[in-house]
């Protein structure tokens, strides 16, 4: 089996709720190890929520119930993995608590008011932008999610190898942390992969705006983590998916407004 298809479906059996396949586990392979192939496991993640656009387009629904139901699938399929993350993120930062406090309630499996709002305003915000990506066409609504979900899944490759964990035990540090080469190669594949979609979706500004909003927003995300806790764990791993993906699709909203 090739290498980039193994760590692709190791990839998938961490990243998702998709059963994974045994062949590609022969030998030992630490999840950081397979990060170069993250853009991979989430165009597969995404992949299933991209066809439900094209199919209950054809269907006549509405594109914010097109947009509802999408983003719905694509949390069933990835097991509300980085929903989660985000919420111990906002729960542990949103307050004025120092390191060790808000890495204790980021651990903690209840969630708070910070929580429940990041989730509450990803999921709507999500929704929102394709949705208004689906009123001007399915075909671009379901490249757009595709695009969105490699390109996050890269980043998020790329914050976790860029800076040290903040703490010694956690599931980030428990899989080995990727090497700066793999986080680089995950950020060029997701980069490149939003780029070529947004071009084909909406021209230059397509190509530029998500991109120059998904910098924009990890950059500042990563340097947030800095100040605060001095370096990422698996939840801020997770929070950084939500967000370039966020910023991913604002970009390519705004690119065909």
């Amino acid at each position: 089996m090739p290498d980039i298809l193994a760590a692709t479906l190791r990839s998938l059996a961490f990243l998702t709720r998709l059963p994974p396949v045994s062949r590609a586990f022969s030998g030992v392979h630490p999840l950081g190890s397979d990060a170069h192939a993250f853009p991979l496991a989430g165009l597969v993640a995404a992949l299933p929520s991209a066809l439900a656009v094209l199919l209950f387009g054809a269907f006549g629904l509405s594109p914010s119930t097109i947009a509802i139901l999408a983003i719905a699938l694509l949390v069933a399929v990835t097991g509300g993995l980085h929903e989660d993350g985000l919420s111990d993120v906002a729960d542990g930062l949103g307050g004025h608590h120092p390191k060790d406090r808000a890495l204790e309630i980021m651990k903690d499996s209840r969630i708070g008011a910070y929580g429940a709002l990041a989730l509450v305003l990803s999921l709507m915000l999500r929704a929102s932008l394709l949705a208004d990506i689906v009123a001007t066409g399915t075909g671009q609504a379901a490249l757009a999610l595709l695009a969105a979900a490699a390109a996050s899944r890269g980043a998020m490759a790329w914050l976790w190898s860029s800076l040290p964990s903040a703490r010694d035990s956690g599931v980030a540090a428990r899989v080995g942390q990727p090497s700066a080469r793999s986080g680089r190669i995950a950020a060029f594949i997701g980069a490149t992969l939003l780029v070529i979609a947004g071009a084909i979706i909406a021209g230059l500004a397509g190509a530029v705006l998500p991109l120059l909003a998904g910098l924009l927003v990890l950059g500042q995300f990563r340097k947030f983590l800095v100040r605060r806790l001095g370096g990422q764990t698996g939840d801020c791993v997770g929070a950084a998916q939500q967000i370039t993906e966020i910023a991913a699709l604002l970009g390519l909203a705004l690119a065909l407004g």
